[in-house]
């Protein structure tokens, strides 16, 4: 298998016409994604593109150098409490590309942070943290009146 290096990017054009290309490795659950958001922290810091929205939380721009001079721009992005990773391109170089990115942000300790995102075609706020290593998830409803205004915040 080739070997990989990763590069963070803030230039969201460069993911243009990205798309599912697979999961990320051990987000089963929203705490795993939780855990996984904190290692993207460690390993990248802040995403190119962030968002209260639960549907559209965060999206990293990678590239992924071989060391044979191949590249890949690969996106990690968050959407309704998973992660995936996505590209423009669906070939064994990229879907190497993707796995190997995986396995290297799932080596760091995730960082401590606390964010607030909302679900609301639920009505929810989702208060998530990590500290110490461990993700604390918890959901509360909006009223109607707090999820009108929120969504005019997001979308208005």
């Amino acid at each position: 298998m080739k070997k990989f290096t990763f590069e963070s990017s803030q230039d969201l054009d460069l993911i243009g016409g990205t798309s599912y290309l697979a999961d990320f490795n051990g987000a089963a659950s929203t705490k795993d994604s939780a855990i996984i958001e904190g290692k993207l922290l460690s390993a990248f810091g802040e995403p190119a593109y962030s968002s209260e929205n639960c549907e559209s939380s965060f999206i990293y721009v990678i590239i992924a150098k071989a060391d044979d001079g191949g590249s890949a721009v690969l996106s990690v992005y968050g959407t309704g409490g998973t992660i995936h990773i996505g590209s423009e391109e669906n070939d064994e170089f990229t879907v190497n590309a993707a796995d190997s990115l995986a396995e290297y942000v799932n080596s760091f300790e995730p960082a401590d942070y606390s964010r607030t995102v909302y679900y609301l075609d639920f009505d929810l706020k989702i208060d998530i943290s990590v500290s110490g290593g461990e993700a604390h998830i918890s959901q509360s409803q909006l009223s109607e009146e707090e999820s009108s205004a929120i969504f005019e915040k997001l979308f208005g």
